[in-house]
């Protein structure tokens, strides 16, 4: 990451904030993933997406990218783990907690570093695609 983008960080909105526009920068990025795969039926479209948005591939995916994030990226996962959310129906309150801060993360880049978050991205469509090849 980019001096510049670390010192952006100083001036982000609140972490609930930031993992609610993740959520909506991994969903996008999991439904171009989807359709990059060939997929075009509804079903497998749905389900592509559905089993990476929960909070336990989520948490999954940010440990497979952990070693490749920088202290300020970190502390923005931290923070964004420490805000109170509701726990998901199918979710512990820990993945929750964890899988917040990475939206936090996310939703962070994509204000200030697009590109930090298209090397994010090129890290993750891997293992992404290696999980869903090994949950067919």
């Amino acid at each position: 990451m980019s001096e510049a983008a670390d010192s952006a960080f100083q001036n982000l909105p609140h972490p609930r904030a930031l993992a609610f526009l993740g959520d909506a920068v991994f969903e996008i990025f999991l439904r171009e993933l989807a359709v990059a795969q060939g997929l075009s039926q509804s079903k497998d479209l749905h389900d592509f997406t559905t089993r990476h948005a929960k909070a336990s591939a989520q948490v999954a995916l940010f440990h497979q990218l952990k070693p490749h994030l920088t202290e300020a990226e970190l502390e923005i996962v931290r923070q964004g783990r420490n805000v109170g959310v509701g726990v998901g129906r199918r979710s512990d309150q820990a993945s929750h907690r964890q899988a917040t801060g990475f939206e936090a993360l996310l939703g962070a880049l994509h204000q200030v570093d697009p590109k930090r978050l298209d090397e994010l991205w090129a890290l993750a469509r891997p293992v992404l695609l290696d999980t869903h090849l090994a949950a067919d």
